[in-house]
Parts: structure tokens; sequence; C-alpha cells
């Protein structure tokens, strides 16, 4: 991956403190993008932002986001907006307001729309588990 550990791990911050916990699943599906991604410190970098993210007001998160967006390598910001629906889903539960931050990240990315549903729908179709709330 091009874009540093640190900015990707921005992103994941927000996803996972979106409910307020970083929990048990968030902290093995880390592990695992970690591994996927070849990244050894990103559990670490996820753990020193979300001590962060925990901390700002909504706007100063959304600057934050914005200032890592500028980071992130073009090429990746589809792959992000998928690893922060991932970390978004980690307990197998889809609620309407992460569909919004998922759509937030996606328009902070600088992702289409159009591709951001794509990419939902995909998703959503291949995780027979996964409970959206209605």
């Amino acid at each position: 991956m091009k874009t540093e550990s640190k900015v990707l791990a921005t992103f994941l911050a927000a996803a996972v403190w979106a409910d307020g916990e970083y929990n048990e699943f968030e902290q093995e599906l880390v592990g695992e993008i970690g591994e996927e991604l070849g990244i050894k410190s990103l559990k670490a970098d996820l753990e020193a932002a979300i001590a962060l993210v925990e901390n700002l007001s909504e706007d100063d998160l959304d600057v934050a986001l914005k200032d890592a967006a500028k980071k992130v390598n073009a090429s990746e910001k589809e792959g992000i907006l998928v690893l922060c629906l991932q970390m978004l889903c980690a307990d197998a539960f889809l609620s309407t307001d992460e569909i919004e931050n998922f759509f937030a990240f996606a328009d902070i990315l600088g992702v289409d729309e159009d591709a951001a549903e794509n990419i939902l729908d995909e998703y959503v179709n291949e995780e027979e588990d996964l409970i959206i709330e209605e």
C-alpha cells in the first residue's frame, strides 16, 4: 500500500469510533488487514488514531479526515473506503448511521457516489450474515 499507515489509521479510527468503542471484532479485523497489507504498525497506528479521534468534535474530525484524504494515494481511495466499510460492519451489523458515515467517507475521499453505492451493494450482497438496520 502506498498510503501511509497513519493516514489509513485515521480513517479506520473514525469508522471504529463511530459507535464509541473499539471492540474485539474490530481488533481482530485490524490485525487481519495489517497482515494482508503487510503493515505491521497498523494496530499501533490505529490505537494512536483512536486516542485522537475520541477527543475530537465532529467538525474537528471532519477536518482531520479531509487532511488525511489529501495524503491518500489516488489509486487506493476506493480500497480505503472498502476497509472503512469492513470496520463499520465488523460486528456484523450495519446501521443507518453507519451507512451515512460510509457515504461521508466516500465524499471526503472523493469517491463518486455511484461507485460508493456499488461498493456498498456488492459488500452487502457478499456478507450473508450482515444484519442491516431498516
